[in-house]
Formats: C-alpha cells, sequence, structure tokens
C-alpha cells in the first residue's frame, strides 16, 4: 500500500484545521478515507426516512441537507484533486467556507 503523509501546516486552507487534525500521522489517508466512507454509510442508513427530513428548529439544516452540502463540497475538492494530479494550471475560481 503507498502511504501518503498527513498535510502539513500551509498544505490546507487554515479554516479546515480541525478536520486535519483528526486525521492520524499514521500515511494511511487512502485506507482512513475508506474506513471512514464505510463508517457514514453505516451511520447514515441507520436512520428512519422520516428522520433524515427533520427540521430540530427553525433556520437549521436537516441531515439530508447537509448530506447534500458535505457531497458537493467532496466534488468540488475531488474535482481540483483531478486537476492537480494532471497538472493542469488554469485558475481555479475560489471555494471559500462561507
Amino acid at each position: 500500500m503507498t502511504l501518503i503523509p498527513k498535510p502539513q501546516e500551509g498544505e490546507y486552507a487554515p479554516y479546515t484545521i480541525m478536520y486535519i487534525g483528526l486525521l492520524p500521522d499514521d500515511g494511511r489517508v487512502l485506507a482512513h478515507l475508506q474506513d471512514n466512507l464505510q463508517t457514514m454509510l453505516s451511520f447514515i442508513r441507520s436512520f428512519p426516512a422520516e428522520r433524515l427530513t427533520y427540521r430540530w428548529a427553525e433556520g437549521e439544516w436537516t441531515i439530508k441537507e447537509i448530506l447534500v452540502h458535505v457531497s458537493d463540497d467532496e466534488r468540488i475538492y475531488a474535482y481540483r484533486a483531478l486537476r492537480f494530479a494532471r497538472g493542469d494550471a488554469t485558475e481555479l475560481p475560489g471555494f471559500e467556507q462561507d
């Protein structure tokens, strides 16, 4: 298995530090991503369908809306990773947390 080190400070956006901090520094980034996928799928499947669309409070997101938001972000990250892997140096549009 190919080891991929944990990103170092300066290699990720500052607002993502809380997520990077959760990643073990053992070089098994891809294995952790795969494990996390399986854990998340099991977790999501454990909810009854009506719970996914339940709004906890006025103005708050439902679980389903949160999952769509995460999925959208993952698509953006995957596209950017593809561009970097291909050496595509054209400018990317901004991607802000807000």
